[in-house]
């Protein structure tokens, strides 16, 4: 938190920021396509201003054409300011951050680079001066070198590429702003909404427990992702994480745990190296979901948000084909799960229709006609012995039939209703393979059905593997 305010007072001014009045962007300009000032025109449009400051006269034009008013300094605008967009060289930010203290702006983003983590004296010198200014009065900074924040349901925006009006339970905090930005927009197209994403960069005042701390209070966050490379205050970061794990999901992405990474992490962010080993036992009694990768991040946010709690390691599968079936078995038993036999009673049901030639109905159950799906699917969510669901579909033919595709939908909606088992989807797509977005398509129909679909045997495996971790854990924690 800054220096001059407590935990309290840090939340409420950051909070004024990411719920501006208005916005101010220094060094909108030609050369840079008046990025900030298109990234934030939605908010400009529908909920407050968008103001550009330049003392050079010849870029107000581009601003005019947005229908944005220019203004040499900020100290020029009568409407209080509560966000600012920063992206001038840096010899400059520090007297424009002056003036932003004068203005009682909340919260600047500081887009620049070249600061504490260049490494170069210069940078260093200016870092120090700006990090000095803003806890002495209290001014709240998003970095340097980063992407800032990106508040959808408002228009507030990273880049131009990002969706508005309109918002999930998903927020993400990331060190890196090419990988906040990344995730917000592959996030969206398996209608993973955010409800908040904010590239922190060095973290120069505001670190990654100001904003654990903030978005565990947020209503509209159901689930925290992070994105670190390293840790500047680590006693303090555990401490929040501890806090948050006990109100929501968080789920923690952590590179540099190699000598190597962290060479590159430390010439990024200029922050330290910590053993994986260490770093994995400190997450676990935190009670944080470990994450791997980018995909696996937005799998398990899909999972937390559609999979019906559950807590057992059992699960009956159906797969495609017989090929499909062993791979797949193998590749949830490889995950932690058990796949079990079922009990005699689905035997002999199953005996009563499946009569297929070189089908069987061990579990995994593979290679039924369609006509069998549904009986498939109830017969599975109804075993005893069977904790959770997952049925292999093909995006080919949902994509050829849409009447195939909706009557699939249908099933899965009622065995939800009828079942307090979880029932997932995993939408292959084999040869000849149809284009990517034809299979985010077909995916996302399944999300906004509130069906839980991955794309393939191991991202539904690691994570609804990581569901049933977190529920596991938190019965035992709650206990």
């Amino acid at each position: 938190m800054v220096a001059t305010l407590g935990k309290t007072e840090t939340l409420e001014k950051l909070h004024r920021g990411i719920y501006p009045r208005n916005i101010a962007v220094f060094g909108a300009a030609r050369h840079n396509q008046h990025r900030w000032l298109k990234s934030h025109l939605p908010f400009h449009e529908k909920h407050g201003k968008v103001f550009h400051v330049n003392i050079n006269e010849e870029e107000w034009p581009g601003a005019d054409e947005l229908g944005v008013q220019n203004y040499r300094s900020i100290l020029d605008i009568e409407e209080p300011i509560d966000y600012v967009t920063i992206s001038v060289p840096r010899k400059i930010v520090p007297r424009l951050v002056a003036d932003c203290i004068k203005k009682d702006v909340a919260l600047v983003h500081i887009f620049t680079a070249g600061f504490e983590e260049s490494g170069e004296e210069e940078g260093i010198q200016l870092d120090h001066e700006i990090r000095d200014m803003a806890r002495a009065s209290g001014l709240l900074i998003m970095g340097p070198n980063c992407m800032g924040l990106f508040n959808p349901a408002i228009g507030i925006r990273q880049s131009e590429g990002e969706y508005h009006g309109e918002n999930g339970g998903f927020a993400y905090i990331s060190q890196s702003g090419s990988m906040a930005s990344g995730m917000a927009m592959e996030a969206n197209a398996y209608d993973v909404k955010m409800s908040k994403c904010i590239s922190m960069g060095n973290g120069m005042i505001l670190d990654s427990p100001d904003y654990i701390d903030y978005l565990v209070q947020d209503p509209d966050t159901k689930v925290i992702g992070l994105y670190l490379e390293g840790l500047r205050n680590p006693g303090r970061f555990f401490k929040s994480l501890q806090e948050a794990t006990k109100k929501k999901p968080v789920l923690v992405w952590k590179v540099g745990l190699t000598e190597d990474a962290a060479r590159a992490t430390e010439a990024h962010t200029g922050t330290s190296f910590i053993r994986e080993d260490l770093w994995q036992s400190l997450l676990a009694r935190c009670g944080a979901i470990s994450i791997e990768s980018q995909e696996e991040m937005i799998d398990t946010v899909k999972a937390l948000e559609l999979v019906r709690p559950f807590t057992g390691f059992n699960v009956g599968l159906y797969a495609n084909t017989g090929g499909h079936s062993t791979d797949m078995a193998n590749v949830f038993s490889k995950n932690g799960f058990k796949i079990v036999p079922l009990t005699e009673s689905s035997y002999e049901e199953l005996r009563s229709f499946y009569n297929m030639i070189g089908g069987n109905y061990v579990n995994p159950i593979q290679q039924a006609p369609a006509e069998h799906h549904e009986r498939i699917i109830k017969i599975l969510s109804q075993d005893n012995n069977v904790d959770a669901v997952v049925i292999e579909l093909q995006v080919n033919r949902l994509a050829a039939e849409p009447d195939f595709l909706d009557d699939r939908i249908r099933i899965f909606k009622e065995t939800q209703a009828s079942s307090p088992k979880p029932v997932a989807a995993i939408v292959t797509n084999a040869y000849p393979k149809l284009d990517p977005a034809t299979e985010e398509g077909i995916n996302k129909r399944f999300s906004q059905e509130g069906i839980p679909a991955f794309p393939s045997f191991l991202s539904a495996a690691r994570a609804m593997r990581k569901v049933a971790e977190y529920y596991t854990l938190k019965r035992y924690v709650d206990d």
